[in-house]
């Protein structure tokens, strides 16, 4: 019997109490964003989104079905450089280059000679991506994406930084010091909706 109640209290603390809503996530008004899947809102020179990315690895190692977004804060110019990596298609890898240029070799991304100089290093089409970078359709996704924060705060989100993750547009998931726990939440949100389909009636 106490063997037992020791096994039971030296669990951890995500898998004896299932998330719950106020204290690990909060719901939030419909359209401030309109993803399906993990949103996570970042900026390349956060040093917290950049250790975030091994937390998204497991989100999609856990839920391979699951859709993975970002929406890039804080300067017009480094969610330009989101945007026109986008654009492009170059990939995941291009942004953790993007991530490792600025939190390991403090390199910003200002102008577009920046991003110019990013291109030549790793072996992109340098005038592509410029010309993607400087591009109307990724200005004006620059300029909707840095504006984010306000709305959220316009609409009476407590919005505290970056990274912030959203999980279907509806559940702003509170910030956890342990990973495992902020994990665990994350996939009962993704979960729940699966739920919710599974019990509606046909």
């Amino acid at each position: 019997m106490y063997k037992l109640i020791f096994l039971l209290l030296s669990l951890p603390y995500f898998i004896l109490s299932e998330p719950k809503e106020g204290r690990d996530y909060i719901a939030i008004p419909e359209g401030l964003i309109k993803l399906e899947g993990v949103t996570e809102i970042f900026w390349y020179g956060c040093p917290a989104c950049f250790a975030y990315e091994e937390i998204l690895q497991k989100i999609s190692e856990e839920r391979p079905n699951a859709q993975i977004n970002k929406i890039p804060l804080f300067t017009e110019p480094t969610a330009k450089t989101y945007y026109a990596i986008e654009a492009l298609k170059l990939g995941d890898g291009a942004h953790k280059r993007v991530f490792e240029d600025w939190q390991l070799k403090r390199r910003q991304f200002k102008t577009e000679n920046d991003i110019r100089e990013f291109a030549s290093r790793h072996g992109f089409n340098e005038e592509a991506l410029a010309k993607a970078f400087n591009s109307f359709g990724v200005q004006i996704k620059a300029r909707n994406a840095i504006n984010l924060p306000r709305r959220l705060i316009n609409a009476g989100v407590d919005f505290s930084g970056t990274p912030t993750v959203v999980v279907d547009g509806k559940y702003l998931v509170t910030r956890q010091r342990d990973n495992l726990k902020e994990i665990e939440i994350i996939l009962y949100l993704l979960d729940k909706k699966l739920e919710n389909i599974r019990l509606a009636p046909n």
